[in-house]
């Protein structure tokens, strides 16, 4: 099993070089094609104006649009460098509201899709895109890459974060072709709950069966916790074991009662660390 077409998505956040980095590693791994995306927003579509705008500022603000094609694609050429990988630069201008929109379009022509993590510390920019819009609406694993960039190689050891849930088992599969070439897996569990509405009836046990059934080197972590939360339990084993790439299932609970009370995805997304590989 293998990712045949892998979409990147190139705009301004974090460090574009990396994130496009990421996903060359990846195409190449899996000898798949490698499409990369920037969608540009349309600055008309971002104006309110009481009477008609010139000639000279409609043509003025269409070419700060192209401009921002243009470079996103010369960002691509440049860090695909000599790679004879089967790829190609795609280009749209959209209004900012549907930005997310066109992205998901596009991912659901691909087996996985690339993106950088949104700045953690801002306000979303024009024309960039959101990673949990994306992962809502394209139908797609999204493998995230931290803002701050990528500190060193990632999927040689991968965390798998496993709650029975239907997310997770999608998280899971969608995974595969990653964790059949990662050096080790481990399945972590946090509080599980066990019986036909969790885990089973040994947390992890089943999933590390499948798992060891594709050759994968897995090893199954429980872990009790009344003082942190999920999130945040994930994120400190993460650095206690040298993980370089989580597997989540995202938003098993509705995403506005994330919003209100705060949930794994959402703090993930916010507080990640290493690249991270999202399903819903």
């Amino acid at each position: 099993m293998a990712y045949r077409n892998i979409l990147t998505v190139v705009d301004e956040v974090g460090k574009p070089d990396q994130t496009i980095g990421a996903a060359i590693k990846l195409a190449e791994k899996h000898q798949a094609h490698l499409a990369a995306l920037h969608v540009a927003a349309d600055p008309i579509m971002q104006l309110y104006f009481d009477g008609p705008i010139s000639q000279d500022v409609l043509v003025s603000l269409r070419e700060q649009a192209q401009l921002s094609v243009q470079n996103a694609e010369a960002t691509f050429t440049r860090v695909l460098g000599q790679s004879t990988l089967s790829s190609d630069f795609r280009s749209q201008i959209a209004a900012t509201s549907v930005i997310d929109e066109v992205i998901a379009m596009h991912a659901r022509h691909a087996d996985l899709v690339v993106l950088t993590q949104s700045d953690p510390s801002k306000e979303r920019a024009s024309g960039n895109a959101m990673p949990e819009e994306v992962i809502l609406l394209g139908g797609r694993p999204v493998l995230v890459i931290p803002y701050v960039g990528i500190q060193k190689d990632f999927g040689n050891h991968v965390l798998v974060g496993w709650d029975g849930s239907r997310e997770a088992a999608r998280a899971m599969n969608d995974a595969l072709p990653i964790l059949a070439t990662a050096d080790k897996v481990t399945v972590m569990s946090v509080n599980p709950k066990t019986g036909t509405g969790g885990t089973g009836e040994l947390a992890g046990a089943d999933i590390a069966l499948h798992l060891a059934r594709h050759d994968i080197n897995v090893e199954v972590m429980h872990e009790t916790s009344h003082d942190l939360s999920p999130d945040q339990v994930i994120l400190s084993r993460a650095a206690e074991l040298d993980i370089d790439m989580l597997v989540l299932g995202a938003y098993g609970t509705p995403r506005l009662r994330e919003r209100l009370f705060g949930g794994v995805t959402r703090s993930l997304l916010h507080e990640m660390t290493v690249p991270t590989l999202f399903s819903h």
